[in-house]
């Protein structure tokens, strides 16, 4: 007994129906090469290709001028339709699962984002947040973040940044330092503390001094660490004064964990700042990350 096998024809590459498909909807082989981002050639050679293979002509050509024939016609819409529905279905795929990677400066991922970080996870439940902590500002040229929390970031090309929080710097210490150590009631006091440093360059105890009007800090004689959360968790432990960020050591200050000896009138030095490369700008995960934010902070910001 003979079985007869279905018959399927062989569709024409995906490549050849789009190239078609363009330069029909634009009417012009020079519309759909850019739109395509190939070659006007590239665009010709793949319609004569599919041409060819259907064994019918799609298109009258007269003096570079394109115009559809009756088979050029009942195709055109069929595949404009097909198309749509696969850019759809990927750009469906693609908004459900993602992941945002960012890379944070560590002591805003410790004292402010992580704690709060489930309130974005659970308003976008789809959105993965990949967070990677360090005291250097992301590379955008060299590393594949789809954006960063800077801090007193310069401007580059091509790098959009906008600005969450303005830093503002305080000496704290333990209030066990204050009971044990040599007094501390103003400025010059300092000269008889050690000094704890978020940073070998000694740069923000240096600009405080210089706002302040203070000289004769021995910057040299601190204790030096890359971070500034290890140079707070070392003024928590009674190891010396540190310089937190008003907002950032917050909770430290109201559990009295950390006291402002010398009063809470800041110095301000620079900023936080939500940086991406200006192609990312419009990507969902990264634009409704940077709304949240924006929105977290401004909210804590009223409420202290």
């Amino acid at each position: 007994m003979k079985t007869h096998a279905k018959q399927t024809s062989a569709l024409p590459s995906l490549n050849s129906l789009r190239a078609f498909e363009a330069a029909a909807r634009h009417q012009s082989v020079t519309q759909a090469a850019r739109e395509l981002s190939v070659t006007q050639g590239a665009v010709s050679r793949q319609i004569k290709q599919l041409e060819a293979q259907l064994g019918i002509i799609l298109f009258y050509r007269r003096h570079r001028k394109l115009r559809l024939t009756d088979q050029g016609r009942l195709l055109l819409p069929q595949l404009s339709q097909a198309f749509d529905i696969m850019t759809r279905a990927v750009s469906q795929i693609q908004d459900q699962q993602q992941d945002l990677s960012l890379k944070v400066h560590p002591t805003f991922a410790i004292r402010w984002l992580i704690p709060r970080l489930y309130r974005f996870q659970s308003q976008y439940p789809d959105i993965r947040v990949r967070l990677t902590t360090s005291g250097v500002n992301v590379n955008f040229s060299q590393e594949n973040f789809d954006a960063g929390i800077t801090h007193l970031a310069t401007h580059q090309p091509g790098i959009r940044r906008e600005q969450i929080l303005q830093e503002r710097l305080v000496p704290v210490c333990a209030p066990s330092l204050l009971n044990s150590g040599p007094s501390l009631t103003c400025p010059e006091d300092l000269r008889h503390h050690t000094l704890l440093h978020n940073s070998p360059d000694l740069k923000e105890w240096q600009a405080w001094a210089d706002q302040r009007g203070v000289t004769g800090l021995s910057l040299e004689r601190g204790q030096v660490f890359e971070v500034d959360d290890a140079a707070l968790q070392a003024a928590t432990s009674g190891l010396g004064i540190a310089l937190g960020d008003v907002f950032l050591i917050r909770d430290e200050l109201d559990a009295g964990r950390l006291v402002a000896p010398l009063g809470m009138d800041p110095i301000r030095t620079g900023h936080y700042y939500f940086s991406m490369p200006t192609a990312n700008k419009t990507r969902r995960g990264v634009r409704l990350f940077g709304d949240w934010i924006k929105s977290a902070l401004a909210r804590d910001i009223r409420t202290q």
